[in-house]
């Protein structure tokens, strides 16, 4: 696929613009099968969420989105296992252009203004706990397990919307044409240009042992 030479432009100053540079590795860690009340319940721990190549997209004015997932699925021998429940939690970090603070928003929760980046490091990984099926809705005797994944996206595709509105209304302003639209290119050309860019996703995953609903009350 050819792109007009407008939003050729564009993408060729976003990843010239927005080289990558070393990345380290986000990771879950210290995750424990739990009883919270009622509820069966994950917690877990998360570092490296904002690596160096994150940390330069953020400096520079990108803003980030922080997804996790935990999951539950319960063990069926001999067959495909089953999906029982899915809680998910996304926050999303941006700079202030005037103030030079971080926005670190979480969905569904209030915003809050934090200093710098290490702030804003240290508010994500802090210690997480997940609800995720009463106990008793689970099965005597039948195993199951839990699959945390976390997502670190320095780009996507709302991201891109953003800036190519900022753009147009400069190019607006200035009587010029504006950059074409990256966002509505089909998804995988996105994720493409992200990678071309540096700014392509960070991805852990951690599954768990097997564990039955007896073992919830030990």
């Amino acid at each position: 696929m050819r792109l007009p030479f407008p939003l050729a432009g564009f993408v060729l100053a976003l990843v010239l613009a927005l080289r990558p540079v070393p990345a380290g590795a986000v990771e879950i860690h210290d995750v424990r099968i739990l009883r919270l009340g009622e509820y069966t319940g994950v917690a877990l721990r998360t570092t490296g969420v904002l690596s160096p190549r994150v940390r330069s997209s953020l400096e520079r004015g990108m803003p980030a989105t922080v997804r996790l997932s935990v999951e539950l699925w319960r063990v069926r021998p001999g067959w495909f296992d089953h999906f029982v429940r899915a809680e998910h939690a996304e926050i999303r970090v941006a700079r202030d252009a005037w103030s030079d603070e971080f926005q670190l928003e979480r969905v569904g929760g209030p915003s809050v203004t934090l200093l710098d980046l290490d702030e804003a490091e240290l508010e994500i990984e802090r210690p997480t706990r997940v609800r995720l099926v009463p106990v008793s809705t689970m099965e005597s005797g039948v195993r199951y397990y839990v699959i945390a994944r976390i997502e670190v996206k320095p780009l996507t595709a709302e991201d891109i919307e953003e800036v190519e509105g900022w753009l147009s209304g400069e190019a607006r302003r200035a009587g010029k044409p504006g950059p074409g639209s990256i966002a509505r290119l089909p998804s995988y050309m996105v994720g493409v240009l992200a990678n071309l860019s540096g700014l392509g996703d960070e991805v852990a995953t951690f599954r768990s042992g097997s564990f039955t609903r007896e073992d919830l009350g030990r």
